[in-house]
């Protein structure tokens, strides 16, 4: 089965491949002749973008007190039906805080893409900058609340952050965040992978230098992938 879906996957990069470099001038030829560019329009993606990370903010304070309030009901309830209840719907929140912390970086992320896409002047350089300054608020709002979550959790940035941080679940949880991280390494090598490829053919057959852009995702790769097996290698010979 493994080497039958490994087949599957190569024929599959292939046809996506093909399809790329079959239509890689085409969508050079679109990105050159699309017009993102003007004050105006940088304008509303900037506003736009931060009204929404406004509202995301708010929703997130909401669902930050609320699960805080669960919280404090598993300490003052007596019947351990209600004690299940409540420390699900604490833990669904607690992850549901994150999720919404993160769409707000990607919201920012997303505003900077589009005005870079227009080409915007230097004097616009703020339009591209207030909606990701914006993020930083839900993530100090992030930082405190982790800590009245779980005062036992580690302080950001804290020597041992990961082992500690790990040592606090128990084993089933433990199993399923390792699982699941271990998978998103696997899947963010072969994203960076093919996006070095991708970025690299662009730039040769389009013209449009991709050098930064490309020299990042190279740093990146080199981190994720040697950093991990060096680790791992270190290990095993301890």
């Amino acid at each position: 089965m493994k080497v039958g879906r490994y087949i599957f996957f190569i024929i599959i990069g292939g046809i996506i491949g093909g399809l790329i470099g079959s239509n890689i001038e085409r969508v050079g030829t679109f990105i050159a002749s699309t017009n993102f560019s003007g004050s105006r329009l940088n304008l509303i993606i900037c506003v736009s973008t931060s009204l929404l990370i406004l509202a995301l903010m708010l929703y997130q304070w909401y669902v930050q007190q609320r699960s805080l309030k669960y919280k404090y009901m598993i300490s003052n309830v007596d019947d351990g039906s209600d004690i299940d209840h409540y420390e699900k719907q604490a833990t669904l929140d607690y992850n549901k805080v994150h999720i919404i912390a993160h769409l707000q970086l990607a919201i920012g992320f997303i505003a900077i893409f589009f005005i870079a896409l227009g080409n915007a002047a230097p004097n616009e350089f703020f339009y591209a900058l207030i909606p990701y300054l914006l993020t930083l608020i839900p993530s100090l709002m992030l930082g405190f609340y982790s800590r009245r979550f779980d005062a036992l959790l580690p302080k950001i940035a804290e020597k041992h952050y990961t082992e500690k941080a790990l040592a606090l679940l128990d084993d089933g949880e433990r199993h399923i965040v390792l699982i699941s991280m271990y998978k998103n390494y696997q899947v963010n090598l072969v994203l960076l992978i093919m996006a070095i490829v991708f970025i690299g053919i662009f730039s040769i057959y389009t013209g449009l230098n991709q050098t930064p852009g490309l020299l990042a995702l190279i740093v990146i790769f080199i981190y994720n992938s040697l950093g991990y097996l060096i680790k791992l290698r270190q290990f095993y010979k301890a």
